[in-house]
Formats: structure tokens, sequence, C-alpha cells
């Protein structure tokens, strides 16, 4: 503890005299000098402090929360890669928007949320918290189950039938395939894809952490890792691409405690590929009407489409890669802009509501947003790129402005520090969950890390997630798994 506060107490200083000092003229000085400080502090927060478990330490929430929403995605080392000449704006796409008054704002506000985070993970709060969902409420009987190797087999084997059902029909992907284009069974699935798709992939990381642990079932494990893999590629998106390798790293770390250099090239060729050929079928389920396109003719479909498109994707993807990589995770720019509009404008009837939204929250976790307001979570980035940015509105692109930004719309610096503080009292709560060490315990923890760690401008979506994996999750394991006990298969 007393580490911690000596390193909060001088980063609170470093962080003044940074803004004391500041001039414009010598803007990127100050300004990367500030994301380098927040940088420091972070590593020695998590390296030279007691406050992240030894047992748990790279899987703890609190490691992972902070690394990518503070020391990667809201600065540190993906802004100090993110620089051209020892210039940030000069490197960016933003620059028409941007300058130095403007990141100088943005990053002192996160770290103000940064300290905030910490001490909110520290608080005993998230302990008081998990104390009484586990013991109070009786989550203790839920997280303790055997689980049958049958049950994560037979949600690996419908997950990935429904997927082929979907694609067979065109309606798997990224596409422009909606429930009204069907009728039937086909129309059904289509409307509960998202959820149809999580079976699988969570049938495959109880089935991992069973093969990382006994060496069994061997066969089983690779095929569905195949399968989903080829399902992550022909959907289009970069995140299934990704979080499938998340999904067999944590629990391969989590039953060996230890990272080999090979996990870490299989790493960067999973980024390298999320990045082009996703991005390239991504283009392809866009531009092409694949709900005309058989099961048998999608592959010769694909080739004629990347033929002809070559020069584009050339251009448009693999020349502006390392680009793509870096823009996807940085917000201090688009934040930089959100709190600017935020501060110049102000928010009138016609932008998003996020007062509203956020007070929601206890509401939607229970009665769907879809029932209450008959539409689904807004698309902020739709609108931060349209009204804020004064883009085109002829095509659909989220540009998320991150959870810094959204705090700040939400009630400016008050709100900055009062959001990363119960941000943090979230994580310290999933590290609970972490820390009881059954397979089950697990697998809610990684849901909970799903969806907390690492926050953008969708911050209620993110808690009633959060929200509704803690209270249904255990329930609903606890329905199926003792089922499945019961059979004896």
């Amino acid at each position: 503890m007393k580490n911690l506060i000596k390193f909060i107490f001088g980063y609170v200083l470093v962080v003044f005299f940074i803004n004391f000092f500041y001039t414009e003229y010598y803007g990127n000085f100050f300004f990367l000098l500030l994301t380098f400080s927040g940088l420091i502090f972070n590593l020695l927060v998590i390296f030279k402090t007691d406050v992240l478990s030894k047992k748990y330490k790279f899987l703890s929430a609190g490691f992972i929360g902070v690394f990518t929403a503070f020391i990667v995605f809201n600065g540190g080392i993906v802004t100090l890669m993110y620089v051209k000449n020892l210039n940030y704006i000069e490197a960016n796409r933003f620059i028409d928007f941007l300058n130095y008054n403007m990141l100088m704002k943005f990053t002192t506000a996160a770290a103000l949320g940064n300290i905030s985070l910490w001490l909110g993970y520290y608080s005993k709060i998230g302990d008081y918290l998990f104390s009484f969902y586990y013991i109070g409420l009786g989550y203790k009987n839920f997280l303790n189950l055997e689980i049958n190797v049958n049950f994560p087999k037979t949600l690996i084997f419908f997950g990935l039938l429904f997927n082929a059902i979907l694609f067979s029909y065109g309606g798997f992907g990224r596409g422009t395939a909606t429930p009204e284009d069907y009728t039937g069974f086909v129309k059904y699935l289509l409307i509960y894809s998202s959820y149809i798709q999580k079976i699988s992939v969570i049938g495959y990381f109880l089935l991992a952490l069973i093969y990382f642990k006994t060496g069994l079932h061997k066969r089983w494990f690779w095929v569905s890792l195949s399968l989903l893999v080829f399902f992550a590629l022909i959907s289009g998106a970069r995140g299934p691409i990704i979080f499938l390798f998340i999904l067999t790293v944590l629990p391969y770390y989590y039953v060996k405690r230890k990272v080999t250099k090979g996990i870490l090239l299989i790493g960067f060729v999973t980024v390298l590929i999320a990045f082009t050929i996703a991005s390239e079928i991504k283009s392809f389920t866009q531009k092409v009407d694949t709900t005309q396109v058989s099961l048998a003719d999608y592959k010769d479909e694909f080739i004629q489409f990347r033929e002809a498109s070559g020069e584009e994707f050339d251009k448009k993807i693999y020349s502006t890669l390392y680009y793509s990589i870096i823009l996807r995770l940085n917000t201090v720019a688009p934040g930089s802009i959100a709190i600017k509009y935020k501060d110049n404008h102000g928010l009138d009837k016609s932008d998003p509501n996020f007062v509203k939204e956020f007070f929601m929250v206890p509401v939607y976790t229970f009665i769907p947003r879809s029932k209450v307001l008959n539409s689904v979570f807004p698309s902020w980035g739709n609108w931060f790129r349209i009204k804020v940015l004064g883009f085109s509105d002829s095509y659909f692109s989220n540009t998320t402005f991150g959870s810094v930004a959204f705090f700040y719309f939400l009630g400016d610096w008050l709100f900055v520090v009062i959001g990363f503080f119960f941000y943090g009292v979230s994580l310290k709560f999933g590290n609970n969950v972490l820390e009881l060490g059954t397979g089950l315990s697990f697998l809610l923890y990684l849901t909970i890390i799903s969806s907390l760690g690492y926050i953008t401008a969708s911050v209620p979506a993110a808690i009633v997630s959060f929200l509704r994996y803690i209270v249904f999750l255990p329930l609903f394991f606890y329905v199926v798994i003792g089922f499945f006990n019961r059979l004896r298969l």
C-alpha cells in the first residue's frame, strides 16, 4: 500500500508540473512526456507494488484492464509508437482536427481516470461486493461444479452446426443479410446468431481448459479450433480471430503458468491475419450479396473478387497495415476531439443522451433494451464519425472515441474520476472470481474480462454485459451442467 500511495503522489505531481509548465510551442514534447510518465506510472504499480496477486499477476483483471485501457489503448505504448519525426499530429489522419492543447487535456483526463482506477481497485469495495455475491447471495453453490466433458463437446457441436446452416444460406458473416431476408428456422437462427456463436466459443474454452490440464480429447480440441478459425475468418471480422487466440492462450497460461516464444509468434501472425485476410473477406461480404452465393461457389466467388480488387486491397489494406493496427488501438486522437466538441458545442437534442443511457443500465440488465426502447444500444461511433468529425454518412463505420471521452460526455472531470473508480472496483470484483480457481469461475472471469477488459465508448453496454454475466451465467451453468452430470454420459 505504501508504494502505491508513493507512486500515485509522484504521478500527481508530475501531471501537475507538466501542465503548469506547458507551452503550445513545445506542445509535442510536453504531450509525449505526459504520455510517457503515465506509461511508467502503470508499470511501476504493476511490478513494484503488491496490488496484484503473485499467483495470477498477468491474468488478473487489474493487469489486463489497466494494460489495455491505459498502457496500450488510451496512451502509453501505442501513442509512443504512433509518432513521425517525434510529431504525433503529423502521423495522424485527424490532423485537421487536432492541436496539442486538445491532446494535453485528454491525456490529463486519462491520467486522473488512471489514478482513480487504481484507487478503486485497491479499495475494499470490490472485495465486499464479491463477498456478498459469493456468500450472501449463494453463488458459491453455482461456481464449484465439476464439468462433464460432454457438456463443452455438445456446445461446440451445436454452435458449429448452427453456424454451418447460416453459412449455407448466406446468412453468416458481416454481409448485408438480415432476418427479414429469410423465413422459418433460418430467420430465428439469424436473430439469435450472436448468442449461437458464443455457444461454440464457450464450449471450446472449457474443452481447452480440460485438454491443457489432462492432455485428453486432443482430436476434439484441434478439430474444434480449426473449424472455429474457419468460421472466424469467413465472418469478415477481426475480433473473433484475435479473441480465439486469447481464448487459447489464457487457459494454457492458467494451467501451465508460462507463455512460450512460439505462442507470441502465433499471436503476431494472428494479428496480421486479422488485419489482412479477414479485412479482405469483410470487404467481400459487404460488397457481394452472399445470400445469393451457394456454399459450393463461395470460394470461387471470393477468389474472383480478390483478383478484381487486388489493387484496391494493396492500397487500402496492405500499404496502410501498420497505420490501421495502431489507429485501431489508439483512442487519444478521437478522444481529444470528442472532449473539444463537448467543451465548444455541448450536447443538444440531436446528440446521444449519454446520461440517460448510463442510468438506465440497471433496467437494461434485466429487461433487454430492445424491449424498453424497441432498439439495441446505439452506434455512437457512427454518430461521432458523422456529427463530430463531419465525415460522409454514405456508409456505416464505427469510430470509437474511447471510455475517457464517454465519461467526459457524461459529466466532465468529475465523472471521469467517479467512472474509473468504479471501473477499478469492478475489475477487483472480477479478480476475486479468478482467485476461486475453478473451471467455471475462470470461465465467468473471462466473460467479465471480455466486457470490462477494455471498454470503448460503449460503457453502458459493457456494464450491462458484466452484470448479466455475473447474475445469469452461473445460474445457467448450474442448471445445464447439473443436467449433464446427472446423465452420467
